[in-house]
């Protein structure tokens, strides 16, 4: 079975919705949708929808991000197998508005992030076996993917499979693509200097 987690929020659009058309009553897949009812961060709630699951394959399905029914059926198919070898990753990241500098993050996220640095962030729509998850996730305000990448390359490096999540631009279209771009640096080097989740996810929210 394939374990569907949504860690939704209250300014979501409808794009992940479409990903589930015609999934509903699928024998082999679940829908785990969680709220910030159930849990205030994303961290929270994807730990509260790992633990709820059932699935041999676990989807962290963006709730801003759509992905064809090709991509999900490769992932049914993969759960069904009975000697699956371990394995996680994501799909190829592409937003839904045409921009040269939106082209630009999705190919560095795609092709120097994912696929040389092992990080895979959750707008790539992870997925992962279960038994890759032996703790966890660290209950932090904002880059939970990263940290969850950096346990899961210590175990294999991740599979960025051939189909395109489309994600939502719309930071990019609120706060402009050059602002939010430069607003994702500082949020990076923030957290490479450990500074507090909480700190830099008051800075994303603005």
């Amino acid at each position: 079975m394939l374990s569907i987690v949504i860690p939704t929020d209250n300014g979501e659009n409808t794009l992940f919705q479409k990903s589930l058309l015609g999934l509903e009553n699928h024998p082999k897949v679940e829908i785990i949708s969680i709220n910030q009812l159930a849990g205030v961060s994303r961290a929270e709630r994807l730990n509260i929808g790992f633990h709820k699951s059932k699935g041999d394959m676990i989807l962290f399905h963006h709730p801003r991000s759509y992905l064809p029914k090709e991509a999900i059926d490769v992932l049914i198919e993969l759960s069904c197998q009975k000697e699956r070898e371990i394995c996680w990753g994501g799909f190829l990241h592409q937003f839904d508005k045409e921009h040269l500098i939106l082209r630009f993050i999705s190919w560095y996220s795609n092709f120097i992030r994912c696929k040389q640095k092992g990080i895979v962030y959750l707008d790539h729509c992870i997925f992962f076996d279960k038994r890759l998850w032996n703790s966890d996730l660290k209950i932090q305000s904002i880059f939970e993917d990263t940290e969850l990448s950096l346990k899961f390359r210590k175990v294999v490096w991740p599979n960025l499979l051939p189909y395109y999540a489309i994600t939502s631009a719309h930071r990019y279209n609120k706060n402009g693509i050059i602002k939010q771009s430069i607003l994702n640096q500082i949020l990076k080097l923030g957290y490479f200097l450990k500074l507090p989740s909480s700190f830099l996810y008051s800075l994303y929210q603005r």
